[in-house]
């Protein structure tokens, strides 16, 4: 799952953030100036990096406007030309990233996006009992349906 560009209460909007199975979270924060790349070092989340999130992180900018020298700790660094990326260093890893950020982040995106599990909402389906039925393979409409009929059944 990738997602970009979105505002949250959150102390950290990256540009763009992922999530992939076996690679964690990956962070890229876009710069197409030096002046946003100096201005982002002052943002709370770079002074304290176990406040940020992304387990990796990069900055994406156009050839040569970040330097390997200008970079944060095990931050990596990816170069955008002519329709190519080149990765000119790998991020070494944040282990200790902000777990809790990332998934209020996610969580914000997915209210957002206002998912549907049969006929309602994501969030009123998470919190409440059909999450577990789910896992039983019963649609939560089904599920509904079922429990009307028994109880005038009853």
């Amino acid at each position: 799952m990738v997602l970009y560009e979105f505002a949250t209460p959150a102390d950290e909007n990256p540009d763009v953030i992922g999530w992939a199975p076996g690679a964690g979270s990956v962070l890229l924060e876009c710069k197409l100036s030096r002046s946003d790349f100096l201005k982002d070092a002052t943002k709370a989340v770079r002074r304290n990096p176990r406040a940020g999130m992304g387990q990796r992180r990069y900055y994406l900018c156009p050839l040569d406007l970040i330097q390997l020298e200008d970079l944060p700790p095990k931050w990596g660094l990816l170069w955008a030309t002519r329709g190519q990326v080149i990765v000119k260093r790998e991020a070494r890893g944040h282990p200790e990233r902000n777990l809790v950020a990332e998934v209020r982040f996610l969580s914000s995106m997915l209210r957002r996006a206002q998912l549907r599990i049969g006929s309602r909402p994501l969030s009123e389906w998470l919190r409440g009992e059909n999450r577990f039925d789910a896992k039983r393979g019963i649609s939560p409409t089904r599920d509904r349906v079922m429990r009307k009929t028994n109880r005038t059944l009853l």
